[in-house]
């Protein structure tokens, strides 16, 4: 079969498109982790392992990710020096020093491309269009590209525990007229801009200037448009 990666035709691999990393750190006991999805008529399904697909990469290809994939692990899961933000004792977000913002960069726009290209149901919503190839172009060439391409802003529920028992299927969604997608990673939740117009305002300031990143708080996850969808997943044992 062809490779999407390097348009070969060659044996295909299991390749994940969410790293299995953050499958695993999501698994917080014995129960099989659930993927949830908020389309009517979609059940939730048992994955043991994470969603893979098949079909998309030969093992060269998906080799390429494995540093992008190490690194955003070691910077999201294990990460002991994730500092709250505080005001007037309410969190109000959070700050991740030390950050190589290139690499997080790459992996995130390979994340992107990985969702794009993927067949498989869970990713059925992302679709990159004209910007599949853009977002290759940069990841075979080790590029976090300019600053306004595939801009993003990561947020994260102030609680532990519920959202780690579930996983929500990525979307499209528009900010400012501007399309974003959002993934559900390890406890984060990501936003990243597919769209050539230039990042909004409100968004630009979380594009970092140094090696310090800055984490939008999400409050509590009870208090979130998710948490009925979460909750109704986590009751159903399919």
């Amino acid at each position: 079969m062809i490779c999407k990666g390097c348009n070969q035709d060659k044996k295909l691999v299991k390749a994940h498109v969410i790293p299995e990393s953050f499958f695993r750190e999501l698994r917080a006991d014995e129960k099989t982790l659930k993927l949830i999805s908020n389309v009517e008529g979609v059940h939730t399904k048992k994955a043991p392992i994470g969603v893979y697909d098949k079909d998309i990469l030969c093992r060269e290809c998906e080799d390429k990710f494995q540093t992008l994939d190490d690194y955003a692990a070691k910077l999201l899961i294990d990460n002991s020096e994730i500092e709250e933000l505080k005001q007037n004792s309410s969190v109000v977000g959070y700050k991740i020093p030390k950050v190589d913002y290139g690499l997080l960069k790459r992996f995130i726009i390979s994340l992107l491309w990985r969702a794009s290209i993927s067949k498989h149901g869970f990713y059925s919503k992302v679709n990159l269009g004209a910007l599949e190839e853009k977002a290759k172009k940069l990841i075979w060439e080790e590029s976090p590209g300019e600053k306004e391409e595939f801009s993003f802003v990561l947020a994260k529920f102030d609680d532990e525990g519920t959202i780690s028992k579930a996983m929500l299927d990525p979307h499209q969604e528009r900010w400012s007229g501007k399309r974003y997608y959002r993934f559900y990673i390890g406890g984060f939740v990501l936003y990243v801009k597919a769209d050539s117009q230039v990042t909004p305002e409100q968004w630009a300031k979380f594009i970092p200037s140094d090696d310090n990143l800055y984490v939008v708080s999400r409050g509590k996850i009870e208090q979130s448009k998710e948490f009925p969808v979460l909750l109704s997943g986590l009751k159903t044992d399919t």
